[in-house]
């Protein structure tokens, strides 16, 4: 495999590009967003955008992409040592939680009358879905094992971890982000039955 040859200041402009159009993209909606803002946004020529960027849909894909990778990174973390298992799933779900709302209008695009850009993002959030659901996935068995967590069914668990916090933004988007991070957790760590299980949700160890 050949070494990537890129030279850094066009990885940082790249980058810079990106920054550029993922916070303007999470203030506006995509049809708002013009190809010329970004690249007076990012201190570029249009011209040298569209050398990194072919199209507005492109860099609006790898925007969110990009978004999706650093929650990913974010989620794959070592969790601090001797870390209480629901704490570590709290991170968790607030890292969703925050990423989520970040990337609303884009969420809303893959319901929306973008149908060749929502098809393509629809692919890439299938893709970082499943790396995403395994980082849950491990938070969750390492509670089981610790006698923490009952036995899950590991595969549709994480999946509707992240269900659960897709809706909880797109349906509740103006709640406090602490009161749907404390919801789902609730749900999650205590269900919805009554007794001992079912009592105050606490803290969760935040």
């Amino acid at each position: 495999m050949p070494l990537d040859t890129t030279p850094d200041w066009r990885v940082r402009r790249r980058e810079t590009i990106l920054a550029a159009a993922a916070e303007l993209f999470a203030r506006r909606p995509y049809h708002d967003v013009q190809v010329d803002d970004v690249a007076k946004q990012a201190g570029v020529g249009k011209a040298t955008l569209y050398r990194y960027f072919p199209s507005k849909e492109e860099l609006y894909l790898h925007a969110f992409d990009e978004a999706l990778a650093r929650l990913e990174g974010r989620l794959h973390a070592p969790p601090p040592e001797g870390a209480a298992p629901e704490a570590v799933l709290a991170c968790k779900v607030r890292a969703l939680l925050t990423t989520f709302t970040e990337q609303l209008p884009a969420l809303k695009v893959l319901g929306g009358d973008h149908s060749h850009l929502a098809e393509q993002m629809r692919t890439v959030l299938r893709r970082r879905t499943s790396r995403i659901a395994a980082a849950l996935r491990e938070v969750l068995e390492a509670g089981r094992s610790a006698g923490r967590f009952r036995s899950l069914d590991m595969e549709l668990a994480p999946l509707l971890v992240i269900g659960m916090a897709r809706g909880a933004v797109m349906m509740a988007g103006d709640a406090e982000p602490e009161r749907l991070e404390a919801a789902i957790l609730d749900l999650i760590l205590k269900g919805a039955l009554a007794g001992p299980a079912g009592d105050d949700a606490g803290s969760f160890g935040l």
